[in-house]
């Protein structure tokens, strides 16, 4: 009699590795047993045996853990991404950490939004009418629709290249929210002026109060789902594999309700003692400062690998003034170094000396030509789209308006054709006109046009040395080359070319 086995090699979802024996004897009938791709049988003479410990190890590993383990791995499954943690990024466990204690605490603190918001509209008050809170909720609505359609428009472009700031930003949002709505009962007995009836006071106060609540609800939904969507985009990301954003979605949907029914649950116990002014003052503080805590720390521990316009102009400062390596090749900062650097509310078009850690000047990406014709004078516009008829992009220095603004004000158009390597391009170069701005401590005042147009070349000549290096440079630390978001959405106009122009 003969017999032939077969030892199959297998993993789940949640990276276990167990192991199946088939096998049949060539007189007896073998069972019908649902395999997969199989390992080459083993032939030593001990396999057999070697083979059944192994699967009665395995055995034993599936089938007789521990009750604590096994409900650890069905959370595990139930609430973690298949494949965790090699279908998402390193920085996924701590954030969603961060942000179910965010959540938690949201949901406490909306319960009590939630009874300022009744009381306001009526509620335990015998003089008002259904009516009456049925117009004010209408007001309401419509406050927050209008919000959604004005805050799509003005930031809809903003979300993806400044993920991490509008993601901290629609909590504090949210907080706004939660605060007017939590105050709004108490509004009736405020009274600001007794003489002068274009001063809202008492009932018109408490109406405003809670549209205005109403409206930053909106804006926060807007605003939190739009850099929700890019940071799930991210996790889904990793380096050596791609996950599933609809499954991650799910996930994450699951965990909220969740975190948010324990939440609601606990807070239906604590919220009935919470009654007076003080209490309830107390409270929401506790929690709102938890809340904006816990989101701070969520959007700080998420490690982003694509391009915006404060990292590169971490990666090109630090780039530009490190010494090189024993090879004598410059080091570029890892993701997680310029994640630690990163400052969560900054304006995007501020331009950072991230050595020195100061503001060296401001720059515009998008502008149209004819924008700049109001920021500066003619010869240089001219000179300028002399200098630069063979870039994807025009750069113009123009004079600075705001008063106390320190460094240079730039200015950079793009041609038709451009893509997402000339708008780093363009932005690097900006950077390196600042940094000479800078160096030489100068003032728009008493800078002449030659001047400026000569730190344009010299900076135009170190970006074509440097660039290809600092490239090859960041992408060997890890860095996604090919994403980039220096741009808020697209810009008002290019620039056409001269044989468009004549079809045209």
């Amino acid at each position: 009699m003969t017999t032939s086995s077969s030892v199959v090699a297998e993993r789940d979802e949640t990276g276990r590795i167990f192991y199946t024996t088939v096998g049949h004897s060539t007189d007896i009938p073998a069972k019908k047993v649902r395999t997969v791709a199989s390992l080459p049988a083993l032939s030593h003479p001990t396999a057999s045996r070697q083979t059944a410990r192994t699967t009665d190890t395995s055995r034993d590993r599936l089938f007789n853990e521990k009750p604590l383990q096994a409900l650890g791995r069905s959370i595990s499954a139930i609430f973690l991404p298949a494949g965790y943690p090699n279908t998402v990024t390193p920085d996924y466990l701590h954030y969603q950490m961060y942000n179910d204690v965010q959540e938690f605490c949201s949901s406490l603190s909306g319960l009590l939004a939630s009874r300022g918001a009744l009381e306001g509209f009526g509620v335990g008050n015998a003089s008002a009418s259904a009516t009456q809170a049925l117009l004010l909720s209408v007001l309401k609505d419509v406050c927050s629709r209008f919000t959604t359609i004005i805050g799509a428009y003005y930031f809809g472009t903003s979300l993806y290249p400044e993920t991490k700031t509008f993601r901290f930003l629609a909590d504090v949002i949210n907080d706004t929210s939660i605060v007017l709505d939590t105050i709004s009962p108490y509004f009736t007995s405020i009274s600001l002026s007794t003489t002068s009836p274009y001063i809202p006071s008492g009932s018109t106060l408490q109406v405003a109060a809670l549209c205005m609540s109403g409206a930053m609800r909106s804006l926060c939904s807007l605003v939190a789902g739009g850099s929700k969507a890019a940071l799930t985009d991210h996790f889904a990301s990793p380096v050596n594999s791609k996950g599933d954003v609809g499954e991650l979605n799910a996930k994450n949907a699951s965990r909220s309700t969740v975190v948010a029914l324990t939440g609601v649950l606990l807070g239906t116990l604590i919220v009935p003692y919470i009654t007076t002014r003080t209490s309830i003052y107390t409270a929401l503080f506790f929690l709102v400062f938890g809340h904006l805590l816990a989101n701070y720390l969520a959007v700080r521990s998420v490690v982003l690998r694509s391009f915006n316009r404060q990292r590169s102009s971490i990666l090109w400062s630090t780039f530009r003034n490190t010494k090189a390596g024993a090879d004598g090749r410059s080091v570029g900062l890892t993701p997680r170094d310029v994640s630690n650097r990163e400052i969560i509310l900054d304006i995007p078009s501020r331009i950072r000396d991230a050595v020195a850690d100061r503001v060296i000047g401001h720059c515009s990406l998008g502008v149209s030509v004819q924008y700049a014709m109001t920021r500066c004078n003619t010869p240089h516009v001219l000179k300028m789209l002399q200098h630069f008829q063979e870039q994807p992009y025009v750069l113009f220095v123009a004079e600075s308006r705001s008063w106390g603004q320190r460094g240079p004000c730039i200015l950079v158009s793009f041609k038709e054709g451009y893509g997402s390597l000339d708008q780093l391009r363009a932005w690097l170069h900006a950077l390196e006109i600042a940094a000479m701005w800078s160096t030489r401590h100068m003032r728009p005042s008493v800078t002449s046009p030659s001047e400026i147009e000569d730190m344009a070349l010299s900076a135009h000549e170190t970006l074509r040395k440097e660039f290809s290096g600092f490239m090859r440079c960041m992408n060997e630390a890890g860095w996604n080359i090919d994403e980039g978001a220096m741009t808020m959405g697209s810009p008002g106009s290019v620039i056409m070319s001269p044989e468009t122009t004549k079809d045209a």
